[in-house]
C-alpha cells in the first residue's frame, strides 16, 4: 500500500505542477469573443498616448491604463545616454507591479486600434515583456476598436490597479534582441537581412526625427514601411499569416530568412516583429532596440542615401 501511494504521489506531481493556470492563452493573438468570455482572468493593459481619451472615450471593463512613455526607459549604454531603450530589470518590475501585473497573471494587450501607431506602441510593450521571459501575454486584434465592432461595450469608469508584486525570474529572451554589434555584422552577412520599417521618406533620407542625428538609413537595409501591415482605413487587425508572406515577398524581403528590424527608436518596429515572429512563425526575427536613435549617435556608424543634401 505505501509503495502504491508514493508511486501515485509521484504521478501526480508530475501530471500537477504546484502552480497551473486557469485560463491557457490560444495564441499570441487573441479576438474580442475570447476576451469577452474571459476578461475576469485577465490583467487587461490598455496602452495609448492620449491618456484623457481613456476616461473620455472609454475603455474595456477592468483596463488598466498604461501611458506609452512609461514603457520604455532612459538608459546609459557603453557610456553613451539613450532615451527610448527597454528598460532595465529592476524598472520592468516596477513597471509590472504598478500595472498591475504579478508573475501568475494572465496579460491582455489591448490599443485603441485606431491607427498604425496605436498597433506599435501595444507591440513593443508585448516585445519587452517576450523579453523578459514573460508568456502568459496575448494582443487584441483589432484593439479597442475590434471590442466596438463585435457588439461590446466600453467604460468611462476609472480602474483600481490592484496591488501586486512582479519579480523577474531566469534568463531574458535574447533571441529576439539585436544589439548594435549584431547590426555592424549584419551590414555585411548576406544571409542576414536588415529592414527598415519607416516610411520611405525617412528611408532615403528626405526626413528625420529630432532624436535621430544623420539622414538615410542602415547601408544593406531594405524598406518595409511598418504602415504597410495596416494598409486601409478603419480596425488596425494583423494580416494574415499568408498576407505577410506576400507583402514581404512584395518588397523583395524574405519572410522565413534571418531579419533585424529596425525604425527610429524601435518603436514602429516592434508591430513588424510581432507579425513576422508570432504570427508568421519565423523565429529568426530580431529589433535592434537602439535603432537609429543608437546608431546615428556615433557619426562613425555609416548612413547611405540622403536625397536632402
Amino acid at each position: 500500500m505505501l509503495l502504491r501511494f508514493l508511486q501515485t504521489a509521484v504521478v501526480s506531481w508530475v501530471i500537477f505542477p504546484a502552480f497551473a493556470y486557469s485560463l491557457v492563452i490560444p495564441s499570441p493573438l487573441v479576438n474580442a469573443d475570447w476576451v469577452s468570455e474571459n476578461s475576469e482572468d485577465l490583467v487587461i493593459l490598455d496602452v495609448r498616448k492620449d491618456l484623457d481619451s481613456f476616461s473620455k472615450q472609454g475603455h474595456i471593463p477592468g483596463a488598466n491604463l498604461v501611458n506609452t512613455k512609461d514603457i520604455r526607459s532612459t538608459r546609459t549604454i557603453n557610456d553613451v545616454e539613450l532615451t527610448r531603450m527597454r528598460p532595465a530589470q529592476a524598472d520592468f518590475e516596477r513597471f509590472m507591479s504598478a500595472h498591475g501585473v504579478s508573475n501568475n497573471s494572465i496579460v491582455l494587450i489591448t490599443h485603441q486600434g485606431k491607427t498604425p501607431g496605436d498597433v506599435a506602441g501595444a507591440a513593443r510593450l508585448y516585445w519587452q515583456m517576450k523579453y523578459y521571459g514573460f508568456s502568459q501575454v496575448a494582443m487584441l486584434d483589432g484593439g479597442n476598436a475590434a471590442w466596438t465592432a463585435s457588439m461590446e461595450e466600453l467604460t468611462k469608469e476609472s480602474t483600481k490597479v490592484k496591488s501586486t508584486q512582479f519579480n523577474f525570474k531566469g534568463d531574458t529572451n535574447n533571441k529576439i534582441l539585436a544589439t548594435i554589434e549584431a547590426v555592424k555584422l549584419a551590414i555585411l552577412d548576406p544571409q542576414v537581412q536588415l529592414v527598415d520599417t519607416r516610411s520611405l521618406r525617412f528611408h532615403v533620407g528626405l526626413e528625420r526625427r529630432d532624436y535621430v542625428y544623420d539622414l538615410g538609413h542602415i547601408p544593406s537595409s531594405k524598406v518595409f514601411p511598418y504602415k504597410f501591415l495596416h494598409p486601409l482605413k478603419g480596425v488596425m487587425v494583423f494580416p494574415t499569416k499568408a498576407q505577410i508572406k506576400t507583402r514581404f515577398q512584395a518588397l523583395n524581403i524574405n519572410p522565413n530568412a534571418p531579419i533585424i528590424l529596425y525604425c527610429n527608436s524601435a518603436y514602429e518596429c516592434s508591430s513588424v516583429w510581432f507579425s513576422l515572429h508570432e504570427i508568421y512563425g519565423n523565429h529568426m526575427v530580431q529589433v535592434y532596440d537602439g535603432s537609429l536613435h543608437q546608431w546615428t549617435k556615433n557619426p562613425d556608424n555609416p548612413m547611405t542615401i540622403n536625397l536632402a543634401q
